[in-house]
């Protein structure tokens, strides 16, 4: 009773939950730039309205008046937008959110995909109230990728872990200091919402040290590259989980169908189980038909304005669906010099910087190629053409890209051209290419991957990070038994609890849907569908937790795909990634054979899947060491800070984060249909043991706001 009755108080005094009357918010307000005029120790409040509208339309909305009866919009032959219908433009305040010329509904925030950028100096509150005003009845939450929310971790936004969903027509408080410093985003943390267009930057203002650059504007050299597609996020989740997932009628209208087969990357190892429909660059780009034309002409795509001579921070954010994109600029060597907010040792003369969800890089442009007025920027799917196996679905697959312009301000006026291609990649003038899911880019280019990133030389990395106190093997993939329903984690498909732990444990504990055991026993249970949660809560403060996170299945074969595992709360060194064996050509052989699964009541290996099991009389399986990398036990090693990795396929990766932030932190494949399927866990960190996961300071300001709520509720009564 205790338990909901402070929830209840939490929900007046903090979440301010009932409200329905809408915020007064500028749809055309693109930046909400908090350092403009604040201080850090000024608070910066920020009103986000979530709402569903639909791409290409124009829509009339002010703080007297919304009208969500909008008027379609196309691009006629010169590709301009223009209204499809002949009317009265002057009273429209939205104009179309173009995305890739298609209509479709989409979810907005403040009128806009993406959302507002939010730029924030290091350590300034933000006091971000949400409101929801969609109209399908879903909850919503939004996490702060990138944020730590050390001390508020009521903040973090996942649904149901740390807060209960904001519901239609009422709103939730996110109260919490914009740190880490660096590059960041938000995005919805509920359901298949944010694939929809429920996301956004946010930019916590750094100095990268060294005279790398001498233009930083983030608030117009910030580029977020999404891999649309043509139906809502959720309607594509349940297309792709029937058993014929991707499908189309043959061509002479008979009742027999043709399955899509999931394109491959130059590794030969799965990219997607759905066809690349487009790809957009912040909130335009274009889709190619199965001839490859377009109506959309490249002056209705973003430009990106430079001056030449200048050196440019430009901030990629990787906020995609599914496909991992390889970003490059037309003409122009790339420095990377920051990833997931972390500076790290420069890496120059760079073609490509490979991007998975999740991820952000920050690279250096040195505008200094005056040949022409403008050159392409390119956000290239890997998919390999030879490869494909669904050339009836689309042709050609070497378009599958997002695009924008780099435009010199300063250099002679000229039309660009429609279409190009991009390096020149050889054996004998190999390309270098920065994040490689894959140990080498087929034969063509030279990797430099995450685990061989070096943190800056000013930055002391903690003597405990070479000593971990507990190791914990996990594992990712589509492992287990077909009833497991494909993404899991050791076995395991994560479901989401009824009651958030954060907030309301005794009730989540006494639920029953916590997983009874680490693992799953598929002979005991073929399908395992539970919350299933890491507890480290008996680690002290400033240990250090390893994880290996593997991603193998036990057929080897070169169906699979590589993981972009992102953890809350934290950031990780990447200590060493292991790859699969490849034949000559880069292509996939046979997963990495360091790591072995022992089936303990046998002696054997384990034959139906590979993932840690504990059974009822104790250890069923169990993941270890066969082969122990050299990199584990060495000091001094100049290890990279991220909070989202890639785990190739058929291999692993090893990182390792510092025990140091009370909450339940989620852990997850932030590739979106493999979360939703459950590619998921929770870690239990640092907990007080009682039945409240509320710090005392917690309870305190619940208290405070229960008593306040009902001397206010007592007031209103008299009068």
């Amino acid at each position: 009773m205790l338990t909901k009755f402070l929830l209840l108080a939490t929900l007046v005094s903090i979440g301010k939950c009932g409200e329905n009357n809408l915020p007064t918010f500028i749809p055309e307000e693109k930046v909400i730039d908090c350092t403009n005029g604040k201080s850090v120790d000024d608070i910066c409040d920020i009103n986000f309205v979530v709402e569903p509208l639909t791409s290409m339309t124009y829509y009339n909305i002010t703080d007297e008046f919304r009208e969500l009866k909008g008027f379609r919009a196309g691009f006629n032959s010169n590709g301009n937008l223009v209204p499809l219908l002949s009317t009265d433009l002057s009273y429209l305040t939205i104009p179309p959110i173009q995305v890739d010329g298609h209509f479709r509904p989409i979810i907005t925030i403040n009128a806009q995909m993406p959302g507002p950028t939010i730029i924030a100096h290091e350590g300034q509150m933000l006091n971000i109230t949400v409101f929801n005003e969609l109209k399908n009845v879903e909850g919503i939450s939004i996490h702060w990728h990138g944020m730590h929310q050390i001390g508020t971790q009521g903040a973090d936004g996942v649904a149901y872990i740390t807060q209960r969903p904001i519901p239609p027509l009422h709103n939730f408080e996110y109260k919490f200091k914009a740190s880490p410093a660096g590059t960041h985003w938000y995005h919805a943390h509920s359901g298949a919402q944010r694939t929809d267009g429920m996301y956004g930057a946010l930019i916590v203002k750094d100095m990268i040290p060294g005279n790398l650059y001498n233009q930083d504007l983030p608030d117009q050299h910030t580029l977020m590259l999404m891999d649309w597609q043509r139906d809502a996020s959720i309607d594509l989740f349940y297309t792709i989980g029937t058993s014929l997932r991707y499908w189309k009628a043959s061509e002479d209208n008979d009742p027999a169908y043709i399955i899509y087969n999931a394109t491959r990357g130059p590794d030969f190892t799965d990219l997607g189980p759905t066809p690349f429909w487009s790809a957009i660059i912040n909130d335009k780009g274009r889709h190619f038909n199965e001839t490859g034309q377009t109506n959309i002409k490249p002056t209705s795509l973003n430009y990106f304005n430079v001056t030449r001579g200048n050196r440019y921070r430009f901030r990629l954010i990787g906020v995609q669906a599914l496909y991992p994109f390889r970003f490059s600029i037309e003409g122009h060597k790339l420095t990377v010099i920051a990833t997931d907010g972390n500076p790290i040792k420069p890496i120059e003369n760079v073609d490509y910087v490979i991007i998975n969800t999740g991820e952000r890089y920050d690279v250096v442009v040195h505008a200094n190629n005056t040949e022409r007025k403008n050159f392409w920027i390119w956000s290239e799917s890997l998919e390999v053409a030879n490869f494909t196996r669904n050339e009836i679905f689309y042709n050609p697959i070497d378009i599958h890209r997002g695009e924008a312009i780099l435009h010199y301000e300063d250099v002679d006026s000229e039309d660009i051209a429609d279409i190009s291609e991009t390096w020149e990649c050889t054996p004998s003038a190999k390309c270098r290419a920065v994040n490689c899911p894959f140990y080498q880019y087929g034969n063509i280019m030279n990797c430099v991957n995450a685990d061989d990133f070096e943190s800056l030389s000013d930055h002391e990395i903690p003597a405990a990070i070479y000593s971990p106190d507990v190791t914990i093997f996990t594992s990712f993939g589509f492992h287990g038994e077909l009833s497991t329903l494909g993404s899991s984690v050791d076995g395991v498909n994560f479901r989401f609890p009824a009651n958030p732990p954060l907030t309301q444990y005794r009730d989540f504990q006494n639920s029953g849907n916590m997983c009874p055991r680490r693992g799953c026993d598929h002979s005991l249970n073929s399908h395992c569908a539970c919350t299933q949660v890491y507890d480290i809560n008996n680690q002290s403060r400033g240990s250090v937790v390893e994880l290996i996170v593997t991603n193998r299945d036990v057929r080897d074969t070169p169906g699979g795909t590589s993981h972009p595992v992102h953890l809350h709360g934290h950031y990780f060194y990447v200590v060493e990634i292991g790859y699969p064996v490849y034949n000559m050509d880069g292509q996939y052989v046979s997963s990495n054979d360091d790591i072995e699964c022992v089936d303990n009541s046998n002696n054997g290996p384990c034959q139906s899947q590979f993932t840690t099991v504990e059974g009822l009389d104790g250890l069923v399986q169990d993941i270890r060491w066969k082969t122990i990398p050299d990199v584990l036990n060495q000091n001094g090693t100049q290890f990279a800070r991220k909070d989202t990795v890639i785990v190739p396929y058929g291999g692993y990766t090893v990182i390792r984060f510092m025990v140091d932030n009370p909450g339940w932190w989620f852990f997850h494949c932030h590739i979106e249909i493999h979360q939703l399927e459950g590619m998921a866990a929770v870690f239990k960190e640092l907990q007080r043991p009682s039945g409240s996961s509320l710090s005392h300071a917690q309870l305190w300001m619940v208290m405070m706001g229960w008593m306040v709520a009902v001397l206010t509720s007592a007031i209103l009564m008299m009068q």
